[in-house]
């Protein structure tokens, strides 16, 4: 990718900007506070989730939606083919190497370790959408699915790269920086972009979107070591589990420090072939037949019900379950919008806008909803079998999903191994990506120094360290539990910043097409 400018900054003042301490310090002080009282750090996260739940949910639940309904309208019409980057722009991946980096680093780290268990909780407990239908049953199998398609589907993915990707990319060709800052350009006057306003927006998205990879990965690094504790010669350890997360760390980092072309691409590739190797496992060893045919009746009922899933309305007993369910994934992902806009802008020079649209609000969703249907339905179908799935969900909770499906499965002991490293390389390379993006907020460059990437990639796994040793007992995840309520009040101060892309995408997307003259062709 080009530089911003032909002269690189000294890495020194990329430090010393104020966004790196802007975004710093407020995850230094939770866990300062997490050390000192952890009980005083839980209750106010849960108490600030409930709060901005419960303010801000219905704000969220139709921001999403229209976002998606103008990316979709942006793609549709003869603006769609304007190139990002400008007319001359050519693509530096393939597209099939493209389509591969944004499934595995946009969504791809967290939606790998819920496939296999969000279905399943919501088979149990079907989604108030839907009712009237039994928990358990085989009636319930398509409304589970559907939920999860909605949760991961065209909304999620459209929300973390399409409008913001697109106000990024013009704005850029017009010689704005890669910062989160650039989306309130021609919304708040210069100066005050320029700014501490626009510090604190460069700043609050990195928090935003590091307490949202700090939290699965540390989660990830408690189900590797349940899982390695197992093993006869292992014992599931404090000392385990810092080995995972530091083992983790040097992959990331050492794939982050490589650059985009080399380590994001490679992990990347590898994240798909193990994908198709897995995919292809559950569908002959498992219940290909009846796999294949809940995908198309479980996106039928997703399809059918998108509105009325997306739209429900907030009441005694829908909100409880909105703010569980919908409104922390809307949370979740509106925290990463920015830094991953910006992410996408910058492997996607010489792609349309047309194309953009098509692969993250669609394909990558349903490639998404196939992965879904062949986990979690394969665990739905053991589990109208009577191979007690739901009991390992119980006991041990999300984590132990995974294991518990593969477990159940012929060639198990060729299937975990795949299925660990698949999940492993998933957060990795989520993890890579935040941190390259990162550097890119704090530095304003496309290409920041390999010593800033390194910075954020190690941030990333220290806190994660920290995180997990907090607790006073083996496996405690109270504070990653804590950080993951973190994420919902992390997204509020980058609402804004999403919620002007509805007005801004479409309105620089046509004024860009208008003067590069496609109007007239």
């Amino acid at each position: 990718m080009r530089p911003l400018s032909e002269s690189p900054t000294p890495v020194r003042s990329s430090l010393s900007q104020p966004p790196l301490w802007v975004g710093a310090i407020p995850l230094l002080v939770f866990l300062l506070v997490s050390a000192i009282d952890l009980a005083l750090a839980k209750h106010f996260t849960e108490t600030g989730k409930t709060i901005v739940s419960h303010s801000l949910g219905g704000l969220w639940q139709w921001m999403v939606m229209l976002l998606f309904l103008i990316a979709l309208a942006i793609a549709i019409s003869p603006v769609g083919k304007l190139r990002l980057g400008g007319a001359t722009a050519k693509p530096s991946l393939k597209f099939f190497d493209w389509c591969a980096v944004l499934i595995c680093t946009l969504l791809a780290g967290g939606g790998v370790f819920w496939s296999a268990a969000e279905p399943l909780y919501h088979f149990q407990t079907p989604s108030p959408v839907f009712e009237g239908v039994v928990g358990s049953t085989a009636a319930a199998v398509d409304p589970a699915l559907a939920v999860s398609f909605l949760h991961w589907g065209f909304l999620a993915w459209a929300l973390v790269a399409t409008t913001t990707t697109i106000t990024f990319s013009i704005l850029e060709q017009r010689g704005e920086p890669l910062r989160p800052r650039t989306l309130l350009v021609n919304i708040l006057p210069k100066g005050w972009v320029n700014g501490p306003i626009g510090d604190l927006a460069d700043g609050l998205s990195v928090v935003a979107a590091i307490a949202g990879t700090v939290g699965p990965l540390g989660f990830l690094s408690l189900q590797l070591s349940n899982a390695a504790g197992q093993l006869p010669w292992l014992s599931d350890s404090a000392g385990l589990q810092s080995l995972v997360v530091v083992l983790l760390t040097a992959v990331f980092a050492t794939s982050t420090v490589s650059g985009i072309q080399k380590g994001i691409k490679w992990l990347s590739e590898l994240n798909v072939w193990l994908t198709l190797v897995l995919g292809a496992g559950l569908l002959i060893l498992g219940p290909g037949l009846w796999l294949i045919q809940h995908f198309f009746s479980g996106f039928w009922t997703y399809l059918l019900h998108l509105p009325q899933m997306a739209l429900m309305p907030r009441s005694d007993v829908t909100e409880p379950w909105l703010n569980s369910w919908t409104v922390f994934y809307w949370g979740w992902f509106l925290g990463y919008a920015p830094l991953m806009g910006l992410f996408t802008a910058g492997v996607s020079r010489g792609r349309s806008i047309r194309e953009l649209v098509l692969a993250v609000a669609i394909l990558c969703p349903i490639v998404t909803n196939l992965w879904f249907t062949l986990l979690g339905g394969t665990g739905m179908n053991l589990e109208l079998a009577g191979s007690g799935i739901s009991d390992a969900l119980a006991q041990n909770g999300a984590a132990a999903a995974l294991l518990a499906i593969l477990s159940a499965l012929p060639l198990s002991g060729l299937l975990i191994p795949i299925g660990l490293l698949l999940v492993v390389l998933f957060m990795c390379t989520s993890a890579d990506s935040m941190s390259y993006a990162a550097a890119m907020v704090v530095s304003g460059r496309n290409e920041p120094s390999q010593r800033l990437r390194l910075f954020w990639a190690l941030m990333i796994g220290s806190l994660t360290l920290v995180l997990l040793r907090i607790g006073t007992g083996l496996g405690d995840s109270t504070s990653i539990d804590a950080l993951q309520a973190f994420i919902v009040i992390t997204a509020v101060p980058v609402t804004p910043l999403v919620l002007f892309t509805l007005w801004s995408a479409p309105r620089l997307a046509f004024k860009e097409w208008q003067r590069s003259g496609q109007a007239a062709e």
